[in-house]
């Protein structure tokens, strides 16, 4: 009975590792103070994804080889890992989105062209990965933005629009094209406006 069992145990293990192959993810350990850690596994296709996990993480470990990863911290931070290893994020902080890819270049965000549409996508970002989208008119006008969330970044992945954010502690923050801008101090976003 035991010699039965053993042969199905293996088959099904090996199904396994064929299937992990076959989805082409590789295992990235995020790893904070006092040995706290998570691993997340990451497609190589250079596609990003979230990453919901709040720890403030000092390093990261790859055990693959072949593969370049990017990861973007909460604080703007950007960590990039090359084959296996493990690598410093400075300064520690929560991690927000990361991606993989084969070979030896980095991932990075693909650049939205101008907007045809006449509406550009943008993302609001507060602490420990907390966010929200909100689509504005590329027209000029002033649009609300009910959400609460206290914001610490904007982001935009489309160039050739320029926005104008309105915090209810009168910050003023501007977004030009493709790129990340901080809130400064963080505080909920009351207005925008943006234009082609």
């Amino acid at each position: 009975m035991k010699l039965a069992l053993v042969p199905v145990l293996f088959t099904t293990s090996t199904l396994g590792l064929s299937i992990a192959r076959a989805q082409n993810t590789v295992p990235i350990t995020f790893i904070g103070a006092g040995g706290a850690q998570f691993t997340q596994a990451f497609s190589t296709d250079g596609s990003f994804a979230q990453i919901n996990n709040a720890l403030s993480v000092s390093h990261i470990s790859s055990g693959m080889a072949g593969v370049t990863c990017t990861f973007n911290g909460v604080d703007n931070g950007v960590t990039t890992i090359t084959g296996p290893g493990e690598v410093d994020v400075g300064p520690p902080q929560t991690q927000v989105q990361g991606a993989c890819s084969q070979g030896s270049t980095p991932p990075s965000h693909p650049v939205q062209p101008k907007p045809s549409g006449g509406q550009v996508l943008i993302t609001f970002v507060g602490a420990a990965n907390a966010q929200f989208s909100q689509e504005f008119p590329t027209n000029g006008a002033e649009t609300t933005i009910t959400n609460p969330l206290s914001i610490s970044h904007i982001m935009s992945n489309t160039g050739g629009v320029q926005c104008t954010f309105n915090g209810i502690d009168h910050s003023v923050t501007n977004v030009n094209g493709a790129e990340t801008v901080d809130v400064g101090p963080p505080q909920t976003q009351v207005s925008g406006a943006c234009h082609a």
